[in-house]
């Protein structure tokens, strides 16, 4: 304030809180960019900056990080009989583990064989880190004479060596070949020479911080570590921190402060983790404003004339988080008020397929995995389509996949085999569902198009074609199959209102279900970008579900999964910013239960945890239907 009151003297009171804005704006400017920074700090992040601590511990010495494409791998040594031998400590010494068979050989052999490159790919580099654990001075002499006999190595801008534990003063470094460098330390002051000769600044976590790896740093522990890497980077310089916790929440937290080497003894994780970081992180470039219910006849006590039930193939709540997260805190989902949990196990098996999934929500009946609208025994089940229509109700069925995946069949079809595409299309012939719209099939044969004729069903090959609906009718558009970031646009949003314009006119009431059937995808090739892209369109209509409900004011609105796809979990994100980094345990489904959503009449009896045979009770209780 002393120094404001000073320059008070010097410009006017209006420049001076003209100053003031501006520094607000800047400081405003530079935590926007902060944010940028740290979501996209992620993506610059590869196997090149992961290091291979006490490489020579793993069960194979340099082979099993040089294959993983590490970046730097680290080496201890002992001065034995003249030669360098590498061990963790005098105790583990043995004359066949020296640096040279085990790691310079081995660099030689690459360099020789990828024609000058350590790396196939030219633009990659290897730090090779020397840890001199006894006198320096004899150690590197033995160093610099044993490199002699590999001008390959110590001429090659792709090799980097770079001496730690024991070495040299500043002072002294210009005594050494200028292919050695050193590790630094942060303590110390560096003349420009001096500074040329380190090549890395590396640090003990532990003696900075007592941050165990779990969950963040404290503020003024991350306030420690960033001071520390922005020193290193000051001098352009990458930096390490040694003793650091070695675990996937760990190594985000290091890569959030800019850490440029990841220290790890788990070489195949850590290589997973850094080589998915590309389809495990996502920032949106497209959120869209949620409808904003009324809740007039919210969890009222009443029957309903229509259900609509809308399902987000091989989602749960890992899921719609990362989409809440994408779209900055906000999810039409998430404004619905009854909230439950579905068990989703098959009868044979815990962890389930889509086709007893959803033949749970479609019968009321648990089956086999593989089993499409029949029970254990392969005997055909009566489906919620059939049912309601002997009250006079009309239902419609809409899927962003083939119209003869499991979802959809599982509301018209009775097979014992999923993948029997022309059966099941076929069955369509003889079901009470009106509408079914998706994506295109191997089951679309002659014999089921002269089906399709004889049972007066109408047969379009894409939505657009379809001005309306008059008779029972079969979309198969091959734009359904599309995923949203391959330009499938508004596809789903126009399929639902096509159907619901067609259906709301019976005044009986109807049955709607609507599959998102690419987010399983998302989960099945673990690709963040996918699944959040889906969800976020398929939350689009569940808001216009919900609109049309709060107008109709008889419409019941279910969401729920059949089951959880990708073993998602949620490492870091920014809700402010709209982007998010996950990971992954599996490529296939687990036994996650599945979230379950409801907006409208008797959406109270959707909330706890109950069988997802419960759905399909629970749709027919809202109808007034006695099972």
């Amino acid at each position: 304030m002393q120094k404001d009151a000073y320059m008070s003297f010097h410009f006017t009171y209006k420049q001076y809180n003209m100053r003031m804005k501006l520094s607000k704006i800047l400081a405003v400017l530079a935590l926007a960019v902060f944010s940028e920074n740290q979501a996209q700090n992620y993506l610059n992040y590869s196997v090149g900056n992961a290091h291979s601590h006490n490489d020579y511990m793993q069960e194979v010495p340099f082979w099993e990080a040089y294959y993983a494409q590490f970046g730097s791998i680290e080496a201890d040594v002992f001065l034995v009989k003249g030669k360098l031998w590498v061990a963790h400590t005098e105790k583990e010494l043995s004359a066949d583990r020296t640096l040279e068979n085990l790691y310079l050989d081995n660099i030689s052999k690459q360099i020789k064989l990828n024609k000058g490159h350590i790396y196939a790919d030219a633009h990659k580099k290897l730090q090779l880190l020397i840890d001199i654990k006894q006198d320096y001075k004899t150690s590197l002499n033995a160093l610099v004479s044993t490199l002699k006999k590999y001008p390959e190595i110590t001429g090659n801008a792709g090799i980097k060596i770079v001496i730690t534990g024991g070495r040299p003063q500043p002072n002294d470094f210009k005594n050494y070949p200028n292919y050695l460098y050193f590790d630094g330390d942060l303590e110390k002051n560096y003349t420009p020479d001096q500074l040329s000769r380190i090549g890395m600044f590396s640090t003990d976590l532990p003696g900075l911080v007592k941050w165990n790896g779990k969950g963040i740093p404290r503020d003024e522990e991350t306030d420690k570590i960033k001071k520390a890497v922005d020193k290193a980077h000051a001098q352009q310089k990458p930096v390490r921190f040694y003793g650091a916790p070695d675990f996937p929440n760990a190594w985000v937290n290091l890569m959030d402060m800019g850490v440029d080497y990841i220290n790890t003894d788990h070489i195949p994780d850590l290589k997973k983790f850094m080589n998915t970081i590309p389809r495990n992180f996502y920032k949106n470039t497209k959120e869209y404003a949620t409808y904003t219910p009324t809740y007039k006849t919210d969890g009222t006590a009443k029957k309903v004339k229509n259900v609509i039930l809308l399902i987000p193939d091989g989602t749960s709540l890992p899921q719609y988080y990362a989409a809440f997260t994408a779209n900055k805190g906000t999810l039409n989902v998430f404004n619905m008020k009854s909230t439950g949990l579905s068990k989703t196990n098959s009868s044979n098996a815990y962890i389930t397929d889509s086709a007893p999934g959803s033949t749970a929500f479609a019968t009321g009946v648990k089956t086999k995995n593989t089993f499409v609208g029949v029970d254990a025994m392969g005997k055909a089940i009566a489906q919620i389509p059939d049912i309601i229509a002997e009250k006079g109700m009309v239902s419609g069925l809409i899927s962003t996949g083939d119209v003869t995946d499991a979802t959809p069949a599982d509301f018209y079809a009775h097979s014992d085999n999923r993948n029997s595409s022309e059966p099941i299309l076929k069955d369509f012939a003889a079901s009470k569902t009106k509408i079914l719209i998706g994506g295109p099939t191997a089951g679309l044969s002659q014999e089921n198009l002269q089906k399709f004729k004889e049972a007066k069903v109408e047969v379009f090959n894409d939505l657009k074609s379809v001005g309306k609906i008059n008779n029972r009718t079969l979309v198969i558009d091959p734009l359904a199959s599309q995923r949203i970031t391959n330009g499938r646009g508004n596809w789903l949003a126009d399929a639902f209102d096509l159907t619901l314009n067609d259906l709301k006119n019976n005044k009986k009431g109807f049955f709607m279900m609507i599959e998102a059937s690419q987010t399983d995808g998302g989960g099945h090739s673990n690709n963040m970008e996918q699944l959040v892209t889906e969800l976020l369109d398929f939350d689009y209509v569940v808001g216009k579900a919900m609109k049309f409900a709060d107008e109709n004011k008889e419409t019941l609105v279910i969401v729920v999964g059949d089951h959880e796809t990708g073993g998602l979990t949620l490492l870091d994100g920014s809700l402010k910013d709209g982007w998010v980094f996950g990971n992954f345990s599996t490529n296939d489904h687990t036994s996650i239960p599945s979230s379950v959503f409801a907006y409208g009449p008797n959406s109270k009896e959707f909330t706890g945890l109950f069988e997802n045979t419960e759905i399909f009770n629970k749709i027919l209780s809202a109808y007034g239907i006695q099972k």
